[in-house]
């Protein structure tokens, strides 16, 4: 059995303890840690890796990425988005956050290619149709990370963007989601290397300044959630595309040989680079790279030998939250939810 099968039955035996029924009958994942219904994302994100451990064993569970996306598209917010349920005051409604809706998207697409449920292509575009309406005012190929973060351009968000917009496009060929995409990746190519050579920094200002500096984190984040969408792009834009995440995961690779500094990963809560599986994702996109080979599949021996040591004990947080009054910053669930969507990227992307 290769990693890839192994992690997936490995997480799935950790999701399948996590089921529950609510009253109505109602298929959900519980978030022990949270002390509620993991988020939507989350539960798209373990959905997908249903379809993930069906395709590569005999374990079934299509049924049950089904069921989980019908939860998903009951709980989505009015305006499309996905409420964010960590770090925020008890009894408050969650924040709202493109990477919740990018982060969903793949695994939306993925249920509804392996199970024709139409929640998950309903959910998938409503996300891209709330996404429209967060265009930057400032520059029409930036969207707004989140409604109330506005002065600056996120361009991992961006891209976060296009991507959702970019599965939508696959299931409806609505011209309006192609549009935009085009719009947001030459946006995104344009500032490749335009302050430091073979890297984006992670905000930028209005007036094209660096707002936060250079992060292996987030280039990973741009380099992975961009890959699925170059054959939707005209062929010079997406030529440009290439090159541009060749470099940018040779940058990427070494860094890992340099370790975190204040020059490779300016934001300094993404400094455990072996525990952002983004870019596993990254380089797992750049095949023909012998490093970037040879670290994915390190990773993945990695992840797998720290399951079948920790158990699901591997992912436990190591940043934990100390304010009685707000829900934790991020749970065990929530990490290998994360990682789980991650994985059927790497293993259910053409």
């Amino acid at each position: 059995m290769d990693d890839i099968a192994s992690l997936a039955l490995q997480l799935k035996s950790y999701m399948d303890s996590r089921l529950r029924r609510d009253d109505a009958g109602h298929l959900y994942l519980l978030d022990d840690e949270l002390g509620d219904r993991a988020s939507c994302c989350t539960t798209a994100e373990a959905a997908c890796l249903y379809v993930l451990a069906a395709s590569r064993s005999e374990a079934g569970g299509l049924g049950t990425a089904a069921e989980l996306i019908d939860d998903v598209l009951r709980r989505q917010l009015p305006s499309g988005a996905f409420g964010q349920p960590y770090y925020v005051r008890k009894g408050e409604a969650g924040t709202v956050d493109i990477a919740e809706i990018g982060a969903a998207a793949n695994s939306l697409y993925h249920v509804y290619r392996a199970t024709g449920n139409e929640s998950a292509k309903t959910s998938l575009i409503r996300s891209a149709d709330y996404l429209l309406t967060q265009v930057a005012e400032e520059n029409p190929g930036a969207v707004y990370k989140n409604p109330n973060a506005r002065m600056h351009d996120v361009l991992n968000g961006d891209i976060y963007a296009a991507h959702t917009l970019g599965r939508a496009y696959e299931l409806t060929g609505n011209p309006a989601y192609m549009q935009q995409i085009e719009r947001t990746v030459a946006h995104v190519a344009d500032r490749f290397g335009r302050h430091s050579p073979g890297w984006w920094p992670y905000t930028e200002l209005w007036d094209g300044s660096v707002g936060m500096g250079n992060s292996v984190a987030y280039q990973a984040t741009i380099v992975a959630f961009a890959h699925t969408l170059l054959p939707l792009l005209p062929d010079a834009l997406a030529a440009r595309w290439r090159q541009i995440e060749e470099e940018a995961c040779r940058i990427v690779l070494d860094a890992l040989q340099e370790g975190p500094n204040d020059d490779n990963e300016a934001p300094w809560w993404c400094r455990d680079w072996p525990n952002v599986p983004e870019i596993a994702l990254a380089l797992s996109r750049i095949p023909q790279l012998e490093p970037a080979r040879e670290y994915v599949a390190r990773r993945l021996r990695e992840a797998s030998a720290g399951l079948a040591e920790h158990g699901i004990g591997y992912f436990t947080p190591k940043v934990k939250s100390d304010d009685p009054e707000r829900t934790p910053v991020t749970t065990t669930f929530r990490k290998a939810a994360t990682f789980a969507g991650i994985l059927c990227a790497i293993g259910l992307d053409a």
